[in-house]
């Protein structure tokens, strides 16, 4: 342990060195002298760090020493090399706590530059002679005697690198930058938006660590691609799609220092660099992005300071998003909640159908489309609404089911997403005149298994591109848009069939002896659909009373004006019947309690304000109505318990005063 702890450490020893003005413009690579013997018993000098800046050089160099380095560099103090045609190096060997080191510093040329053994070099390594030749160029000039001074200004300060020093400076730098970085990450949980987080995280990666150049990406699952959202000392980049980026990624590959070579060159299109570290933004098991440091070499703490970053900014990026999508999900909720009500109140399928595309464009702000159903051998496709062009020739068209865009999703039943009508290869013609972009989304009306119709959407506002998001919010609208057509279809043959029916001669509404078949029916599409049901039940005040008083005529006359109170106060969907003498009952499709309780109360208000004659001479001051209201599932699953449900309620409307709306409360 006492050995170990008197050894100097490389990293801060070589950050230390780097630190001086005079050795700012080398590429420095450190060795030390591990206790392991080589074959022939002399002792290895090992690399233990490096800090470059032009790579090329650096490696150039590493090659001419050798990586053990070549034996008589061991025995020298300083020494300086001109090599390979141009490039020159200083070597400087020293001794700190115990451990032997070896700086070996280039990254600079001579003047003259020796283009033959340039050429011998560039056929060696297989590498063009004139891109040598040009990276060479670039290279600061310095001379052999300059070098060595260099050297000698090394030693005269190695002295006052003692160990105790190193481990201090260290320690109270990383304290230091960890007392910053905590207190920043603090900052960074009070944080509100993404784009907060991405602004402050470059500023911090920045003013923490003195990065010269920082990139940071999010992933845009839409587009399948890493964008650039924030960026620090660098011009604009484009956005880089995932599989590119992937394998820098990897844990053999991330938070290490990587050669900006021709792979990464080709990502980061616009960036002259001489290498680059990635820093993954994971959470939850999923990439959200990544920071890239550009030409910086950090020391392994830093490393693991900028680790202890990225997870909290992933962290935080997890969290708006989680925040986002559940604000986002309560909209689209509300949304959906509001979309369902609109379309309760079509009065008809083509009203229906209408208002269905309407809500649909409003949701992905496109400005074309068309609803296309099904025809009843289910051979062909008739358009029944369209925007864009006419209806009127629209109608005029059919398309065989497995023709065509929404012929082939009529078929299949898989939604139909395209970028580009013209590049995509499902689709692969060219786009119509009347069509503004080339996107389009396609997606099946459904019940069930069974493809009933399709709605088709194309040109959004900002003539963008549709998008897997607009796919799964349109798919959620159609699930909810079949059943409300089903459930229209099915309304609209109900009409029929009730025409058909037996009335009550006096009202002109069926009778009770219709009615329970028609509850019946109710109650098992509700059960096979998992629809709501409610049963009003309705009952006149005092009626008899009022009988007595007026005479039956006067009774026969209210009961009629009764009955064409409560018809107008429900939907065309809903059933009325006489139940018998002065009572009513009102079937509510697909209406749970809590939204019939608006239509109850229409119609108790609209029989209180109804004049009926002679009727100051009743208890109440005027003829009046109580109310009971039943619905199923909560309160019954057949006709008899519904019924029972809605009887039991109105009496406890009657014994509690009349004139009131009693909910039935099943325990």
């Amino acid at each position: 342990m006492e050995e170990k702890a008197q050894k100097a450490p490389p990293a801060e020893l070589l950050a230390k060195l780097k630190s001086y003005p005079f050795l700012a413009q080398y590429n420095l690579n450190l060795y030390s002298r591990s206790k392991t013997s080589s074959t022939n018993g002399t002792c290895q000098f090992e690399p233990c760090g490096s800090i470059v800046h032009d790579a090329l050089s650096n490696e150039i160099g590493l090659n001419f020493f050798g990586s053990p380095l070549k034996p008589d560099l061991q025995t020298k103090k300083t020494a300086v090399y001109r090599y390979n045609g141009g490039f020159l190096s200083f070597v400087v060997s020293f001794d700190i706590g115990g451990t032997d080191f070896c700086l070996v510093g280039n990254g600079v040329r001579d003047k003259l530059i020796d283009f033959w053994q340039l050429e011998r070099l560039s056929r060696a390594d297989k590498v063009d002679v004139f891109s040598l030749l040009n990276q060479l160029e670039k290279l600061p000039v310095a001379t052999i005697h300059e070098l060595e001074g260099v050297a000698e200004q090394i030693h005269e300060i190695l002295p006052s690198l003692q160990v105790e020093r190193l481990y201090k400076s260290l320690y109270d730098q990383t304290v230091s930058r960890l007392s910053i970085v905590v207190g920043l990450l603090e900052q960074l949980d009070d944080l509100q938006s993404t784009d907060e987080l991405v602004s402050f995280s470059t500023d911090l990666l920045g003013f923490v660590f003195d990065f010269p150049k920082v990139a940071l990406a999010l992933l845009d699952m839409d587009k399948e691609c890493y964008s650039i959202v924030g960026k620090l000392g660098l011009e604009k980049i484009h956005d880089i799609p995932e599989t590119k980026i992937k394998s820098f990624l990897t844990r053999d590959r991330s938070r290490k220092t990587l050669r900006f070579e021709e792979e990464a060159a080709a990502i980061f299109t616009g960036i002259t660099a001489e290498q680059v570290i990635f820093f993954p933004l994971k959470a939850e098991g999923s990439h959200l992005g990544f920071i890239s440091v550009f030409d910086s070499a950090p020391h392994s703490v830093d490393v693991l300071l900028v680790e202890l970053i990225a997870a909290r900014i992933a962290a935080k990026i997890r969290h708006l998003k989680n925040e986002a999508e559940h604000l986002q999900l309560n909209a689209l909720s509300n949304k959906l909640l509001s979309v369902t009500n609109t379309l309760l109140f079509a009065e008809n399928k083509d009203e229906l159908y209408k208002t269905i595309l309407e809500l649909a464009a409003d949701l992905l702000n496109a400005t074309q489309g068309s609803i296309m159903m099904m025809d009843k051998s289910g051979e062909s496709l008739h358009i029944v609404y369209t925007m864009g062009m006419s209806l009127h020739l629209a109608q005029c068209m059919t398309v065989k089911v497995g023709r065509g865009i929404a012929g082939k999703v009529a078929k299949t039943g898989i939604p139909l997403l395209v970028d580009d009508i013209e590049k995509d290869s499902r689709i692969g013609i060219r786009n119509r005149p009347r069509f503004k972009s080339k996107s389009l989304i396609c997606i099946p009306l459904k019940l069930k298994d069974k493809t009933i119709g399709v709605l088709n959407l194309s040109d959004k506002e900002d003539m963008a591109a549709f998008t897997e998001s607009d796919k799964n919010l349109l798919t959620s609208f159609a699930n909810l848009a079949s059943l409300m057509i089903e459930r229209t279809l099915v309304i609209e043959e109900s009409v029929i069939f009730e025409k058909m029916a037996v009335t009550d001669a006096l009202t002109g509404l069926y009778n009770r002896r219709f009615l329970k078949n028609r509850i019946e029916e109710e109650l098992n599409r509700s059960i096979r659909q998992k629809l709501n049901l409610t049963i009003l039940f309705i009952d006149l005040d005092h009626f008899k009373i009022y009988n007595d008083l007026c005479g039956h005529i006067a009774g026969d006359e209210a009961l009629r004006k009764t009955a064409a109170i409560i018809r107008a106060s429900v939907r065309d969907m809903d059933i009325v019947a006489r139940y018998g003498g002065e009572e009513f009952c009102a079937i509510l499709p697909g209406t749970s309690k809590t939204e019939s309780l608006a239509v109850a109360e229409r119609i108790r208000a609209g029989i209180e304000k109804e004049a009926f004659p002679e009727e100051e001479n009743l208890p109440l001051g005027r003829l009046t109505t109580s109310i009971g209201v039943a619905s199923f599932p909560e309160d019954g699953h057949t006709f008899t318990s519904l019924v029972h449900a809605a009887d039991v309620a109105l009496y406890q409307a009657k014994t509690s005063g009349r004139n009131a709306i009693v909910v039935a409360h099943t325990p």
